[in-house]
Order: C-alpha cells, then structure tokens, then sequence
C-alpha cells in the first residue's frame, strides 16, 4: 500500500456549507455533528450549513467548527475504505483536528479547547490595529535577509507561517507590517493583505497563549495512535506533557509549513489527503513537492481519484478480518489450563462477552474499529490468555498472527501482551 498521510485544514478554509454534503449522506457524521452541538451548546449543522457568513468567520466559531468538519471527513473516509495513514499533520488550528483524530484528545475535549482557543486569540485580535500579510515571488533567505534589515523586526512583526517556497505569511503591527511590506516589494515581493482578525503566531499572542495553557491544563491527553507532526518543531509529537507544551506555544510561534512536508517526504510518504473544507493544503502539498499526489477529500473528483488510486488496498482490507473478530477467534481456540470456575468466569467469559458486545456495537453502525478499540479488545484477549494461562510465547505468536492478519501494523506495531504469570 502507498504510504500516506492526512493534512487537516486550518483556519481560513472555512465557508457557509462546508460539511454539510457528508452530514446529509454519512449517518455517523450526522451524531458527530450532535455530540459537537451538546458539547458547546452551539447548532454545528445551522452555523456550518446554514448561517450567516460573518458568524462562521468569528475566530471562536471557525476553529471549533473547523476541527469538526475535518475530524468527520477524516473519520468517514476511514470507515469508508478501512485505510490508515501512516502521519498526520495540520496546519494551525488543524494540528488540534489531528490529535483528536489520531485519538490523543476526545472529540468533546477537542471541541472545547478549539472554542476556547478561538476566544482567547479573539481578545488578543487588536481589532484594527494588527494583521497578517502574505508574501510571495521570494525565496525563504531574501525574505529573511530583508525582514532581519527592517527596523521592528521580532518586536513589531514577525514571520509567521513558512507554508511553501516562495509562500510566508507576516505577523504584526500594522505600523510593522507597513514597513516590511516596502521593504519586501522594494526586493521583488508581492504583499498580500490576509483577511484576519488578529496577528495570529506572533508573540502579540501572548495572553491567548496564557489563557489557553489554562484550559488545555485541566484536559487529558494521550499518546497519538498516529504519528502527528507539530507545528513549532516539525517534528513528531511525544508524550502528553509535551504535546501540552507544544499546542500552547504553537500559538505565538510560526508554522513551520514547508519544514513538517519535508519531515513526511523524508519519511516516505507518497500521498497527501486533505480532510477539513476546501483544498489550501493540497495546494501546499503540490507548491513543497513537486509531482505530489495531493488530494482534497472536500472535492468530489478528488474522493473517486482516491478509491481509485487505494482501490486495491481498499478492497484487500474490506475481505481482512478485524481485530476485534480476530480476538474472539483466537479467545475460543486457546487452549484453557486453569479449572477454576470463578476465575473462569471473571477472566475468560466476561471479557469474551465484552468482545463481542464491541463487534456487534460496529457491525450495527458499519463501523471500523477505531485504535482504541483495536487495543481494548487485545486487552480483553490478554486477560483471557492470562486467566488460561497460556504461555508467553504463543502470546507473542497470536498478536504477531492478529496485526499481519489485519493489515494494522502501523497502528498496533507498538503494542504488547503482559508477561505471563
């Protein structure tokens, strides 16, 4: 299968109707498109779908929004065809639509801490007095060499977004602005005036910074289950701790756009998915690699070239078993070594019962099993190879014979059974 990752959209891909194709035709998009409007007591379907424009483009309104149209294009892409990625990577606010995608933070946490980072940047927005401004025609050095020779450098503006060659985006006071925009034209560069509310990575961010760190403190993250890029290092994420760290910081640091594409190339990447409204991200993916396989799953013509382009893999992962179904298999054909009837029952039947009460969960809503899933039903398998007391080795053997079985190597190829007794 070619290696792939998925890219999700940041803000200013928004647009009134964004998400509302998949709503209609994808039942699981319809109870995402739920949970997010219990969770922020905010109509997702009429603010997507139906609403005024100038609401959708309130920074507190488009980021969550934005997380959950992206996270639902993902989700329903992966149902659809079964396939992972290998990485995962988003630009700004999509870096958040990334963990939550890759399982690192729920859905409703996600949603939270995107409306919140929303509002925190809306205060520092300095209405009228900051922006940001595109630069292009210029290679990365002359927009460095030009900028670090311009008075209010680092103070009054900085570069904020380094999408693509010849693509950066500045960051400040407009005074700031004004003065290296004369300077960049002077040198070659078009200057283009972005339409934001605020001079978004750029220290001027700093109390939003402080007052999302506040807010991201109280929620619980964990370990990605696919590999996600980060913004500030172009680098892959590690432990919770740091991704905390990271996502606050990313608020008042540039986006290492052009950086975090290279990291994927290195790493073998060969497709690029855009999930999240419109395609900005697959452009970037076809300006930073020449002759890129770069999709928008937003775009019909782009979702057939897909199954096309996986069809193959599609279908070779539609006839594999699934995790959990492999479980219960190999739960039933265990040899069992312990007659004691208690634990029997707690360490063998119970956890089977579990196993199949999560396969008839997915096969009701035609579901995938999500990582989570794949890795509570192992957990079950183990406590039944424990209570059996199987040997280590044939633990070892069973879960190398699940994960090649399954084709989830790139997700389970981590995991482990406890050591026998």
């Amino acid at each position: 299968m070619k290696r792939f990752a998925v890219l999700f959209s940041g803000q200013g891909s928004q647009y009134v109707g964004m998400g509302k194709k998949l709503f209609e035709r994808d039942g699981s998009t319809r109870a995402l498109f739920e949970t997010a409007s219990q969770t922020l007591g905010i109509d997702m379907a009429h603010l997507c779908f139906e609403g005024k424009a100038e609401d959708l483009n309130r920074t507190e309104n488009t980021q969550p929004a934005l997380l959950l149209c992206s996270v639902a294009d993902y989700l329903s892409f992966r149902t659809r065809t079964g396939l992972t990625p290998a990485f995962m990577a988003g630009h700004s606010l999509g870096e958040l639509s990334a963990l939550v995608a890759s399982e690192a933070i729920s859905l409703e946490d996600g949603l939270r801490l995107a409306r919140a980072r929303g509002l925190a940047m809306s205060r520092c927005g300095m209405a009228g007095k900051a922006g940001m401004h595109a630069v292009t025609k210029l290679e990365q050095s002359k927009v460095e060499q030009v900028c670090s020779a311009t008075s209010g450098f680092r103070s009054e503006f900085v570069l904020a977004n380094l999408n693509a060659p010849g693509q950066f985006v500045l960051s400040g006071s407009l005074a700031g602005l004004d003065s290296a925009g004369a300077a960049l034209k002077e040198a070659g560069g078009t200057i283009i005036p972005l339409r934001v509310s605020g001079p978004f990575h750029s220290p001027f961010m700093a109390k939003a910074a402080e007052e999302f760190a506040a807010v991201i403190a109280n929620i619980k993250l964990q370990q990605p289950q696919v590999p996600v890029v980060a913004n500030i290092n172009a680098r892959l994420h590690g432990a919770p701790a740091d991704i905390v760290q990271a996502l606050v910081q990313q608020i008042t640091s540039p986006v290492l756009w052009s950086d975090t594409m290279k990291l994927l190339q290195r790493e073998g990447v060969e497709v690029y998915l855009e999930a999240g409204p419109g395609e900005v991200l697959k452009k970037l993916a076809l300006s930073n690699i020449s002759l890129a396989n770069a999709f928008a799953l937003d775009q019909e013509a782009d979702r057939l070239a897909i199954e096309h382009l996986f069809g193959a893999d599609i279908r070779a992962m539609k006839e594999r078993p699934s995790v959990v179904g492999k479980c219960m298999a190999i739960a039933v054909c265990t040899q069992n070594n312990n007659w004691n009837e208690d634990e029997y029952q707690s360490g063998v039947v119970e956890p089977y019962r579990q196993l199949k009460s999560m396969q008839e969960r997915l096969e009701h809503a035609g579901e995938e099993p999500t990582t989570i899933d794949m890795r509570q039903a192992l957990d079950y398998l183990g406590q039944i190879f424990a209570t059996k007391g199987a040997a280590q080795d044939e633990r070892n053997w069973r879960l190398t014979q699940i994960i090649e079985s399954t084709g989830t190597q790139d997700v389970l190829s981590n995991y482990s059974f406890h050591a026998a007794a």
